[in-house]
């Protein structure tokens, strides 16, 4: 007769093999991870304390030469090195000694354990789809997702004849874009924090200038931060009289964002999707015209990966997921972020362990890791800023 200790064998082995086959199935049922997925940015066997990166926060200066002006050589430090810690979670279940007696079959205990790792695998899948928008700084369990450096303050003032990217604190409703404010990998997004200003452009007054982000500015001013667009702006629709909700503004909104990120000027910048929580999702739908439908291939899309619930707007999949927090969405440009992970494979199990005191069989299954963002600025939020009218 099998002994406790041959049944527990069987419950981990079963268990192991069942989240190791699940894997693959795991990241494809959510629209970020696929994404990821497909384009090989989900890297394993990762080590170190954390992790950090180089981030180019400026240029070198350029001066006019003749050919025989004489030269100047100094030491620029053209980099910053955020960083971030590693993150995990854990599910975790037990089997009592006397459950385990109940089902002395090999087929029974295949089956217990079958269903054990069902549990786990759904629990943790569950809180993985929500990780891709949550602000890690806040919680030690999650990972640093996109609230982690999409906070705002305030708006930027349009209106202001003295700077491209001035702070309007009290939020006027026609101004289109929120203040980025928040601290990203020890790493300020505020506009100018590092200093830099507008681009020389045609010899204009700055109050008739178009502001940050419809002006150049240079790379420091602007290198970490993020475009948060106000969806509820009346700025935003010009053709429309005081068009401030997201039903008047949906397109006008994601446009912004999906035009405004890329004055990252590469194939790797640009914006892949857009995922919008549900009740935003239905009511663009509703006011999507059908002459706006574009057919797009992509090789590599959230259609070709199964997920027909997309529609395109300028060559970006738009698309909802419930994970999305209420009211907002968010602009994701995948070749500009990793998942990365400590172990070899995402959820990772343990035990089970014998608990004399319970006497229960303890079973864990656990992932470690954490979300790489190149920088925010490849990424834009869809918020309402200022109230809806």
């Amino acid at each position: 007769m099998a002994s406790p200790t041959d049944w527990a064998r069987v419950i981990a082995t079963t268990i192991v093999n069942h989240l190791r086959e699940e894997e693959v199935a795991t990241f494809r049922k959510f629209k970020v991870f696929a994404l990821l997925e497909s384009s090989g940015n989900i890297v394993m066997n990762q080590s170190g304390r954390g992790f950090d990166w180089n981030v180019r926060w400026k240029n070198a200066s350029v001066t006019g030469n003749t050919g025989d002006t004489p030269r100047t050589f100094s030491r620029i430090n053209m980099f910053k090195r955020p960083q971030l810690p590693w993150k995990g979670f854990v599910a975790t279940d037990a089997i009592m000694r006397r459950e385990m007696l109940e089902n002395r079959g090999q087929q029974a205990l295949v089956d217990v354990a079958g269903k054990m790792a069902e549990r786990l695998q759904e629990s943790l899948e569950q809180h993985l789809a929500y990780q891709p928008y949550k602000d890690g700084s806040l919680n030690d369990n999650d990972f640093h997702g996109l609230e982690s450096f999409l906070g705002f303050d305030g708006t930027i003032n349009e209106d202001d004849a003295t700077s491209p990217f001035a702070k309007r604190n009290s939020g006027n409703t026609s101004d289109r874009y929120g203040y980025p404010s928040d601290t990203f990998a020890d790493l300020n997004t505020q506009l100018g924090v590092y200093g830099g200003g507008r681009v020389a452009g045609p010899a204009t007054p700055l109050s008739t200038t178009p502001k940050w982000p419809n002006h150049a500015v240079d790379p420091e001013a602007d290198f970490w931060s993020p475009v948060i667009v106000n969806y509820n702006a009346s700025g935003l629709n010009k053709a429309a009289a005081a068009s401030r909700s997201w039903a008047k503004n949906c397109t006008f909104a994601m446009r912004e964002g999906i035009h405004q990120t890329k004055r990252n000027d590469s194939v790797q910048g640009q914006i892949d999707m857009i995922a919008l929580d549900r009740s935003l999702y239905i009511q663009f739908l509703n006011t999507y015209r059908d002459n706006e439908r574009l057919v797009v291939s992509k090789e590599n899309g959230l259609k070709a990966l199964g997920f027909n619930d997309t529609v395109t707007l300028d060559g970006v999949e738009v698309t909802s997921e419930y994970a999305v927090p209420a009211g907002r969405g968010y602009g994701f440009s995948i070749g500009n972020m990793q998942l990365r992970c400590l172990e070899s494979q995402l959820m990772v199990a343990e035990g089970p362990f014998f608990d004399e005191e319970t006497q229960a069989y303890r079973y864990a299954c656990s992932t470690l890791g954490n979300f790489y963002f190149k920088s925010p600025r490849n990424f834009f939020a869809l918020a309402p800023v200022t109230a809806e009218a």
